[in-house]
């Protein structure tokens, strides 16, 4: 019961949405396998969006209901759209090369840019429940920006000390908990300042 009790919580909720991204991205790989630039392109994108936003919409459905179809719909047409660009699908991907700085300098760029792009998808979804949704774009660039720069670096690393590919699969898997850790706790926020509850809001509200 206390642990029920404590799922239900602030923190709970940033826990599970962060275990369940991992998990999901984890399950993902049954179905993706993990490779370089340009290997992995949109049909990956769709499979591993529909996975990951499937898992991450039931989280949200305990803040707002019905809400997991959307955001599971959203995650998989954004992430085929990110595989159909030149970036590829990021999420499930490793740079060709084992240098630190073009991992970090590309890492931040790559994970704003496609940030932005799954941001906007996502933000079409909260803009109909929540006020001042526009900066959950900004917030997603972000989060991506920095779990690429460490996810990449940390993949490179490692790839460079054990000589195996596999460690780009823990460097990945650093990018996903970091950026899901960064909009987990920027959910919270919106729904403590503004609640993601569905509601017809005005036109301008929604910015």
């Amino acid at each position: 019961m206390i642990f029920v009790k404590y799922l239900k919580t602030d923190c709970g909720f940033k826990l599970q949405w962060i275990l369940v991204t991992l998990g999901s991205f984890l399950i993902s790989l049954c179905l993706i396998e993990v490779d370089v630039r340009p290997h992995i392109k949109s049909i990956e994108g769709v499979i591993g969006g529909a996975i990951v936003g499937l898992a991450q919409g039931m989280v949200l459905e305990q803040r707002s209901k019905n809400i997991a179809p959307w955001w599971a719909l959203v995650s998989m047409v954004s992430w085929g759209l990110i595989g159909a660009t030149h970036f590829g699908a990021i999420g499930w991907m490793a740079p060709r090369t084992l240098r630190l700085e073009p991992r970090i300098i590309f890492g931040l760029l790559n994970g704003l840019q496609i940030g932005a792009l799954l941001g906007i998808g996502q933000w079409l979804v909260l803009r109909q429940r929540c006020k001042k949704t526009i900066v959950w774009i900004p917030i997603v660039a972000v989060a991506w920006a920095i779990g690429l720069f460490f996810g990449w670096s940390v993949g490179g690393v490692l790839r460079q000390v054990t000589r195996l590919f596999l460690s780009e699969l823990v460097g990945l898997a650093v990018a996903w908990v970091i950026s899901s850790a960064i909009t987990g706790f920027a959910l919270v926020r919106f729904d403590n300042l503004y609640g993601l509850a569905p509601k017809t809001l005005p036109n301008k509200a929604r910015y």
